[in-house]
């Protein structure tokens, strides 16, 4: 996370800026406006007088729009006149949408007099990749970047080496006089009580688009504001008897969720539509902001199934995206291999010229399986006979890379290994270098095999096994299933640790056990493999202190000698992650310890800024003493999609709401638990129907009441009235 920023997202657009609203020219690490991996603005400095104005405050609370509110500094104007300091308000009101980055600079002079104010507006492109900027390549420019200006408009442009044009075109409202090549003056004559303002609007273009409408900033900004409520609109709504909970964190994980959202054209993953010509425009999750706003298979695969009761329509687009580009080759620079699922694509110019592995980059060991998972998991939702026929022959292929590829040795586990100089080490969503180490701090050999892996392959091929046998393919459902209980079988014999009395966290190259006690193997209650027996061990191990901070569990025991509350990895908290673990805890029975790690994870939620889980956080223990807080890591991002998500599979796991019968009942079970006694759930989506009702928790009997819609809602422990 960087510090000291503020961040707007749309899209496939970014703006990066200082507290001020700037794009410091003086400082070109990190800020800008980003679009399509590549730095279109790397200069935006707004000066008054020559001076910057007085800082008071901004909010960007929605992530798309931001305020900034300024006074100016004491004047003394050519002629002698004096201004106050204070008494002229200065107002940056920007926006980002799909295509733009636009702002309206507010003046309004409180003075008796009028105020002849000069000010400008410094402007800068690098067209730097992103990787560039991060320092994690190095991009060497094909050329001079051209700029111009002409009545109404300065454009900066470049040609890249890989020979596609960009340019940042900038248009206002007010004709400016050019100071410089990228320098615009505008003067401004103030009188007393009277608003004035300068809109700007910056349009990145790539390839050989033009830019050819008018300024229309009220209009769009209405536009996007409209786009959200009607989001809002298509997604279950959700209501508790904590308002708090529902006007901060939940409010705050609905909006972080829909900025995180792309729209790409994902007419490739379904030939029946493609042929008909039309355009298949699908919702994914982009990973993070900053630096991850591109789609990771991983984070979109789990952000997708924890939204599931959310709305399925972003997991159905996160499946024909994924289906896209799934796999077709073997490619050690990028290492695809036939079936597999992404890790992570890029789409700028080191992209495009094939200097950094992700076009996409397929380094990752976990996506595939979940892939497969995440269509089970979304046809029972949505029981859509489209969507199996464009997505099973892709979920077939990911078995065919599980069984063929993931297998690296024929020891009937999927493991991992580098096939390439620089890219990520370690595969598992724990992707770090040091994650997977020996007590002594050596890291594990390799090739690795890990214990949620091996968990979501399980849940794979018994849920496809379900649902082919449900669409009539029995044969197919025979294999699927046989094949994942001897996985279990052999799962059970050489990753369980009878001296620890827990799994594994993998075996290593000798397919010895990494014998670390880790939070990973909380995904195996989510994927089921584990006996019952087993499952209450790992259950009441999870929540024990070494591993349960109080604001969550741990990624690993506090006990271990590499154990570090300020890692990434090895001691830290993840909200996904627990989300995972609590869902897992549910489906074993464990309501009660399920509901104690939720609650934990919303009231950290609740003492961090703007009221956000971040990505992750420290893992000290919590302190009621001195009624500490959970602390921030220091890089995490925030929003990232997985943590914004975590909310939405809490109270689906609370609730324990399951659909069957093709999509035409619901199952809900609500916990008995004080964290909440009441639930509102509107407009909730199975198949193609809707379905409202409300639980309510009195008397520790849970009663569902109020059912309006086509899905028929049943429960197995609570009273239907």
């Amino acid at each position: 996370m960087l510090t000291g920023t503020v961040v707007l997202k749309e899209n496939h657009i970014q703006l990066i800026t200082d507290l001020l609203g700037d794009i410091p020219a003086a400082d070109q690490a990190n800020y800008g406006l980003y679009y399509y991996d590549t730095r279109y603005l790397s200069c935006f400095e707004l000066r008054v007088s020559g001076q910057r104005p007085i800082y008071l405050s901004h909010s960007a609370d929605r992530n798309y729009i931001a305020n900034f509110q300024f006074v100016n500094p004491a004047l003394v104007l050519p002629g002698g006149t004096r201004v106050p300091r204070q008494t002229i308000s200065i107002r940056r009101a920007r926006f980002v949408d799909a295509h733009t980055f636009q702002e309206r600079l507010g003046f309004y002079n409180c003075n008796q007099f009028p105020v002849n104010l000069d000010v400008t507006v410094e402007f800068d492109a690098d067209f730097r990749d992103m990787f560039a900027v991060r320092g994690f390549a190095v991009q060497r420019l094909a050329g001079r970047i051209g700029s111009s200006f002409g009545a109404e408009e300065l454009v900066f442009s470049y040609m890249g080496r890989d020979k596609v044009p960009r340019k940042a075109e900038i248009r206002f409202s007010m004709i400016p006089e050019p100071l410089s090549a990228n320098t615009m003056l505008f003067r401004l004559h103030l009188e007393p009580h009277t608003p004035l303002s300068v809109t700007l609007c910056v349009r990145p273009l790539a390839g050989r688009k033009r830019w050819s409408r008018a300024l229309k900033f009220d209009a769009d900004l209405e536009r996007l504001a409209q786009s959200y409520r009607q989001w809002d609109v298509e997604c279950t709504a959700f209501e508790t008897n904590n308002e708090f909970f529902d006007r901060s964190l939940l409010r705050q994980s609905r909006l972080d969720l829909r900025t995180l959202l792309e729209a790409d054209d994902t007419s490739g993953a379904n030939g029946a539509v493609e042929a008909a010509g039309n355009k298949v425009i699908s919702l994914v999750p982009s990973a993070g902001i900053p630096w991850y706003a591109v789609p990771f298979g991983r984070d979109a695969t789990i952000t997708a199934l924890q939204t599931l009761m959310y709305n399925p329509a972003i997991a159905e687009g996160t499946l024909r995206f994924l289906a896209q580009y799934q796999g077709e080759h073997v490619n050690e620079a990028t290492e695809e291999e036939p079936g597999k699922i992404l890790h992570e694509i890029r789409r700028g110019e080191l992209a495009n010229l094939r200097e950094i592995p992700h076009i996409p980059y397929y380094g990752t060991v976990d996506a595939t399986p979940l892939f497969v998972i995440l269509f089970v998991e979304t046809m029972a939702w949505l029981h859509s006979d489209d969507l199996y026929r464009a997505i099973l022959p892709h979920a077939l292929r990911a078995l065919d890379w599980v069984d063929n590829y993931g297998d690296m040795d024929g020891d009937g586990y999927v493991e991992y290994a580098p096939h390439r100089q620089g890219g990520v080490f370690n595969h598992g969503w724990k992707d770090s270098p040091d994650s997977l180490q020996y007590d002594d701090g050596r890291s594990a050999s390799l090739p690795a095999a890990l214990v949620e892996v091996q968990g979501y392959v399980y849940h794979a091929k018994m849920g496809l096994s379900a649902l082919v046998a449900s669409r009539g393919d029995a044969s197919l459902a025979d294999r699927l299933r046989a094949e994942a209980e001897e996985l279990r079988r052999r799962f059970d014999r050489d990753f369980w640790m009878p001296d620890v009395e827990f799994f594994a966290q993998a075996l290593d190259g000798d397919k010895s056990p990494v014998r670390s006690v880790t939070s990973n193997v909380g995904h195996c209650l989510w994927s089921g493999i584990l006996d019952l027996d087993k499952a209450a061990t790992v259950v009441r191990r999870l929540m024990q202190p070494d591993m349960f901070s109080g604001w969550g569990i741990r990624t690993l025991s506090s006990l271990s000698p590499n154990y570090n509350p300020m890692s990434y990895h090895n001691g830290s908290v993840w909200p996904h992650d627990n989300s995972l673990i609590a869902l897992g805890m549910r489906r074993y029975g464990y309501e009660e310890e399920a509901a104690e790690v939720i609650s934990a994870m919303i009231e950290a939620g609740l003492r961090f800024p703007s009221n956000r889980l971040p990505e992750l956080f420290c893992g000290f223990a919590r302190d009621r003493r001195f009624n500490s807080s959970p602390m921030s890591y220091i890089k995490s991002c925030s929003p990232q999609a997985w943590a914004a998500a975590a909310p939405f599979l809490f109270v689906q796991t609370l609730l324990d709401a399951r659909p069957s019968e093709n999509a035409r009942v619901l199952w809900v079970n609500p916990a008995r638990t004080s964290l909440f006694l009441r639930y509102g759930i509107r407009h909730l989506r199975c198949g193609e129907r809707r379905s409202s009702f409300t639980v309510r928790i009195s008397d520790d009997v849970p009663r569902i009441q109020s059912v309006e819609g086509g899905v028929k809602v049943c429960s197995e422990t609570a009273l239907i009235e």
